[in-house]
C-alpha cells in the first residue's frame, strides 16, 4: 500500500425528509441568499424542489435560479450562473439534482471567485484558489459529485468534455434523501448504477497489488449494485434498495477507494465515454456500459490478474487459469449489463461506423493515457472498433 493523504470535508445528511435539516447549516454560515441550480421536470416530480424552496423560505433565505442543466452539463450554463452570482445577493450555491447539477454548481462556485473565464480552470490556464460554499440536495445517485471535489463540464465549441479537481469545490453539506429517486425513469436508475459500478471497476482493475482491503470494499459495492439494480427495476419504490443504491453511489467515488493506490485508478473508460457524450449527447452511464467491457477485452490477455480477481470476488469464478477466469468475468459483466437492458455496443447508441475514428481521436487527443496499460491513440481506436 502506498503512502496517502485523504480528507473529505463534506458533511452528509442521509435519509427521508432531511432537506429541512439543511436550514441549520445555512443559518450557521450566515447565508442570506443562494443560487438554486437544477435541471428540469425531475426535481418537481420528486418533490425535491418544493422541499428545498420551502426550507429556504421558512429560513428567510432568498434565492435566484439557474435551471435546465443538461445531463452532460454545458459551460454556457456555468457562465450564466456566474453572472447571476456576480450580480449580487448570493452567498452560497445550492444544487438540487444529480451529478450534472452538482458539477455545474461546483464550476459556478469556483468561477464566481475568478476574474477571468471559468473555462481557464478546465484547460489548466488558471488554478482554483477560492470558491463559493456549496450546500446541495441530491436527487440522482451516480457520480458521487455530492461528496467529492470533481466537476465535469462540456464545451462544444472546444469539442472537449473534461474536469476540474480542487479542494475548494467540495460541497459543505449534501442532503441525500433516497426517496427523491423513487420517481426516476428506469433507464436513469440503470445508467446511474452502471456509472457507480464503473467507478469501482476503475479502481479494482487498475493493476495495483497492494490494496486488498480497499479492493474488498469495492467488490462489496459491485455485488450490492448488481443486487439492487434488478430489485429497483422490479420495484422502483423499494426504499431500502434505493438507500443502498444511494449510499453505494456516494461511497464509490468519494476518494476512499483511491487510498493507498499508486494512482487514483484507471479512468480510461471514462475518458473514452466522455467523447461519446460530447459528440452524441449520450447518457454517461450508457457510454460506460459499452466502453468498459471493450476496454477489458482489449487488455485482459496481457493483464489477466485483476480481471481474474473480479471473477472470483464478484462472480464466483474459481476454475481455470487467470486468463480463462478473466475472460469469463468480462463475459459475466456483459451478461449482467444486458440483463438490466444497458447497451453493450456503439451500434445500440446509434453511432455511425464512420464516426469511430473521430471518437477515438477526440478521446486520445494525440497522447497516451491509462494506468493498467498505457493506451496509445492506435489502442484507443482499436477499443472503439471492438466496442462497435
Amino acid at each position: 500500500m502506498e503512502n496517502f493523504f485523504w480528507h473529505n470535508p463534506t458533511a452528509v445528511i442521509f435519509g427521508k425528509d432531511t432537506v429541512k435539516d439543511l436550514a441549520a447549516h445555512l443559518k450557521a454560515a450566515n447565508v442570506k441568499g443562494v443560487l438554486l441550480v437544477y435541471g428540469g421536470k425531475g426535481v418537481f416530480k420528486s418533490g425535491a424542489y418544493a422541499q428545498a424552496t420551502d426550507m429556504l423560505t421558512k429560513a428567510g433565505i432568498t434565492f435566484s435560479e439557474v435551471n435546465d442543466i443538461q445531463p452532460n452539463p454545458l459551460i454556457n450554463k456555468v457562465r450564466e450562473g456566474i453572472a447571476r452570482v456576480k450580480a449580487g445577493g448570493i452567498d452560497a450555491i445550492m444544487p438540487v439534482g444529480g451529478g450534472s447539477v452538482f458539477d455545474t454548481a461546483k464550476a459556478i462556485a469556483a468561477g464566481s471567485c475568478y476574474n477571468g473565464d471559468v473555462w481557464d480552470f478546465f484547460t489548466g490556464k488558471a488554478k482554483i484558489t477560492k470558491a463559493m460554499p456549496i450546500y446541495g440536495v441530491l436527487t440522482v445517485s451516480a457520480s458521487s459529485s455530492e461528496v467529492n471535489n470533481i466537476a465535469v463540464v462540456s464545451n462544444p465549441e472546444s469539442e472537449l468534455k473534461t474536469s476540474i479537481t480542487s479542494e475548494f469545490i467540495y460541497p459543505k453539506v449534501s442532503v441525500i434523501d433516497p426517496s427523491f429517486q423513487i420517481t426516476l425513469p428506469e433507464k436513469q436508475t440503470v445508467y446511474g448504477g452502471v456509472d457507480i459500478i464503473a467507478h469501482v471497476l476503475e479502481r479494482v482493475l487498475d493493476g495495483d497489488e497492494g490494496t486488498d482491503l480497499i479492493d474488498a470494499q469495492g467488490y462489496a459495492i459491485i455485488r450490492t449494485m448488481m443486487r439492487v439494480i434488478p430489485e429497483l427495476i422490479e420495484d422502483p419504490k423499494n426504499y431500502d434498495a434505493r438507500a443502498e443504491y444511494a449510499f453505494a453511489g456516494s461511497f464509490a467515488h468519494c476518494g476512499i477507494l483511491s487510498m493507498g493506490r499508486k494512482a487514483r485508478g484507471d479512468f480510461s473508460s471514462h475518458r473514452m465515454g466522455h467523447s461519446i457524450s460530447l459528440m452524441y449527447g449520450t447518457p454517461h452511464g450508457a457510454t460506460l456500459a459499452v466502453i468498459m467491457p471493450a476496454w477489458a477485452r482489449y487488455l485482459y490477455e496481457e493483464n489477466p490478474v485483476p480481471f481474474a480477481r473480479l471473477g472470483e470476488e464478484v462472480f464466483d469464478i474459481f476454475d481455470g487459469s487467470d486468463e480463462e477466469k478473466a475472460l469469463e468475468a468480462i463475459e459475466a459483466l456483459e451478461d449482467f449489463l444486458k440483463d438490466i437492458n444497458a447497451p453493450t455496443t456503439l451500434r445500440e447508441l446509434g453511432i455511425k461506423e464512420e464516426d469511430v475514428e473521430k471518437l477515438a481521436a477526440n478521446a486520445s487527443r494525440g497522447e497516451s493515457f491509462g494506468v493498467l496499460s498505457k493506451l496509445e491513440p492506435e489502442d484507443v481506436l482499436e477499443i472503439f472498433k471492438l466496442a462497435y
